[in-house]
């Protein structure tokens, strides 16, 4: 008899166990996850500069999971494939699809498509945690995706934090759901004209405040989840509308 259960093999960041996959498995609990974390020095700092060199390390890891069975490869971290640029971190996502055999679907690269797929160019982003360099590049990874960037607001832009720094220490922890719900809606309500609110990055498990999100900015926030999507449609398996609007076009 086969089996029903499906294998995704998931990559998570160096000295970091993301339990974030944990939301993928309630979307589709015939999932079985199989996790490797990425095996980078003593000296990786998670600077964009050294992020950019990691591409052979997500190659190894994706062939370690493909090997042991999984049908899709999903790896977690945004700026893992948004530090490239677009065109660049797509090559990099095509050329580690190719050399394993099996499909690879990288978080940052998601988010876009989403939107895409959603119909949405033009959009607000609700930058969270993220400091003005990281800004700055994701806003031309996003532009060069095909995206026009109508503004953006961090955490520290809103006042909930004095600093960059607070901010970013605060991200490795659990953010307030009720701040982090409070800063997405304020950046949408800053664009009204906007198509989609995009959040770079993960400011905690978001997914389950979506919906009641996008009911009250009336648009589609489009997120690290966008993983999820992506992962679900190359196993064909739906999830219906529960989990807001781009879940529900899997």
């Amino acid at each position: 008899m086969m089996s029903d259960r499906r294998r995704v093999g998931v990559i998570v960041p160096p000295r970091y166990f993301d339990t974030s996959a944990r939301e993928l498995t309630a979307l589709a609990p015939q999932v079985d996850v199989l996790h490797t974390q990425m095996r980078l020095g003593d000296d990786f700092d998670y600077s964009l500069d050294q992020i950019v060199r990691t591409g052979g390390e997500v190659e190894a890891c994706a062939r370690s999971l493909a090997e042991a069975g999984a049908e899709v490869v999903v790896q977690l971290g945004t700026p893992f494939s948004t530090a490239h640029g677009w065109r660049a971190g797509v090559d990099l996502e095509s050329r580690i699809a190719d050399a394993t055999g099996t499909p690879l679907v990288m978080m940052g690269l998601s988010v876009p498509a989403g939107v895409h797929h959603l119909g949405g160019r033009q959009v607000a982003m609700a930058t969270t945690y993220y400091g003005p360099a990281w800004i700055e590049r994701y806003t031309a990874f996003a532009t060069e995706a095909g995206l026009e960037v109508l503004g953006q607001a961090s955490f520290v832009d809103q006042g909930h934090y004095p600093d960059h720094d607070a901010s970013w220490s605060a991200s490795f922890g659990v953010l307030d759901p009720d701040l982090v719900a409070e800063s997405l809606t304020a950046a949408a309500a800053d664009h009204p004209r906007a198509d989609a609110l995009l959040v770079p990055g993960m400011p905690g498990p978001i997914l389950p405040m979506v919906p009641e999100i996008e009911a009250a900015i009336g648009r589609p926030v489009v997120s690290y989840f966008a993983a999820w999507w992506r992962c679900l449609r190359h196993l064909g398996i739906e999830v219906g509308d529960s989990a807001g609007r781009l879940l529900a076009t899997v």
